[in-house]
């Protein structure tokens, strides 16, 4: 799927490596985030830079093991790379200006770049014979679609108020950003590409799926965490946020389980990107 993929591998393990060690310094240094992120949110910092050193870990797996032929992996490898994208891409935008802050942006700019690297080269007709339950591939798409339209009134009908009222928020309003201007539309570009048997659909609905896993779970995470600092855990939005990020986890594992490749194999590749 990717085109020149040892390019693309060295900026997957240049992101790696960085997320990493931002995710790291979260970890041995707890006082980072003081004053940049709301009270109730912090105690989820800890949770949140463990999963990022797993992501980043995995990634980095990926990164030196996946060959040209290991298209699956080069999926999830794109889901992870859009969730350290999503992630970073908070951290840059609501300037978290700490000793961090450049690593943040660089996770940030290499996370998209990376992705970008790794689609460019992408020909459907390398995989006119990729295939895909009928059912699981509608579910999927349908999915995907329920996502967007539920995130997209959630997030306008929180902005009417503060365009109403000419509030600009402190707090939290690069996930609006993010969202409504590269998730969601994404989300419903690749769902209407699958419903329509397009092979980028295809593949990328487990990589959607896969960032929604990442962004979603660690909300849940956060609540877990937050009686550790003296705040009370809301049940409600912690089982939503586990049962919802679980969810698209499932759908997303079960596509890409289920999709299967029949596409040319050249014997002069080595095997290796």
């Amino acid at each position: 799927m990717v085109r020149d993929l040892r390019i693309a591998k060295a900026l997957w393990t240049g992101t790696a490596v960085l997320a990493f060690c931002a995710a790291l310094a979260g970890v041995l240094s707890r006082d980072i985030y003081i004053g940049l992120f709301p009270e109730d949110f912090l105690p989820g910092a800890f949770p949140q830079d463990i999963l990022t050193m797993v992501v980043s870990v995995i990634l980095f797996i990926l990164a030196t093991t996946t060959r040209n032929s290991d298209v699956k992996r080069q999926v999830v490898a794109i889901g992870l790379l859009g969730s350290l994208f999503y992630l970073y891409g908070i951290f840059t935008i609501e300037r978290v200006y700490n000793s961090f802050y450049l690593i943040y942006a660089a996770v940030f700019a290499l996370s998209f770049w990376s992705i970008v690297m790794s689609l460019a080269g992408f020909t459907g007709q390398t995989f006119d014979h990729l295939g895909v339950p009928d059912k699981i591939r509608k579910i999927s798409s349908l999915s995907s679609l329920l996502i967007a339209a539920v995130f997209i009134f959630l997030w306008i009908m929180a902005l009417i108020p503060l365009m109403r009222e000419h509030n600009r928020i402190e707090y939290l309003y690069s996930i609006y950003i993010l969202d409504l201007c590269f998730v969601m539309p994404a989300f419903v570009i690749v769902a209407l590409m699958s419903l329509r048997r397009m092979p980028l659909g295809i593949l990328m609905t487990p990589a959607m799926m896969i960032l929604g896993f990442f962004v979603i779970f660690p909300l849940g995470l956060n609540e877990l965490a937050k009686p550790s600092a003296g705040i009370s855990m809301s049940l409600g939005p912690l089982i939503v946020s586990f049962a919802f990020s679980f969810f698209m986890l499932a759908i997303g594992l079960l596509q890409l389980w289920k999709i299967r490749l029949e596409y040319p194999r050249h014997d002069s590749d080595p095997g290796h990107g």
